[in-house]
């Protein structure tokens, strides 16, 4: 989450150089996956991730970027989120997104 924008001169905010370059592919890359699909009313978002290191990480900085990521691929709308999941995992693929439609209570 920290590396996502940049300040520039006078103050104009942009997506990183690194960003943008992993931007692009994941959105091309979540839509793929997804096989059209669109989920119009409210949704749980569940991410597991493998720690790639040892180093400190904040669990909660990469669903920022992830969901971005969703939207862009025109699969969800994240004001429309009502849960979201994360967990640490030891194995699998680096990142795991689940979309799953819930009902509102």
């Amino acid at each position: 989450m920290n590396r996502l924008w940049r300040t520039g001169k006078g103050g104009a905010v942009y997506r990183s150089p690194k960003y943008e370059a992993w931007r692009t592919p994941a959105i091309w890359q979540a839509g793929v996956q997804a096989k059209s699909v669109q989920f119009e009313g409210a949704y749980k978002l569940t991410m597991l991730v493998v720690r790639p290191d040892k180093r400190k990480r904040d669990l909660d900085n990469l669903f920022k970027a992830a969901s971005d990521c969703l939207v862009s691929a025109g699969i969800i709308d994240d004001s429309k989120c009502e849960w979201l999941e994360g967990r640490w995992v030891k194995d699998g693929p680096q990142c795991k997104l689940i979309i799953e439609e819930i009902e509102n209570e």
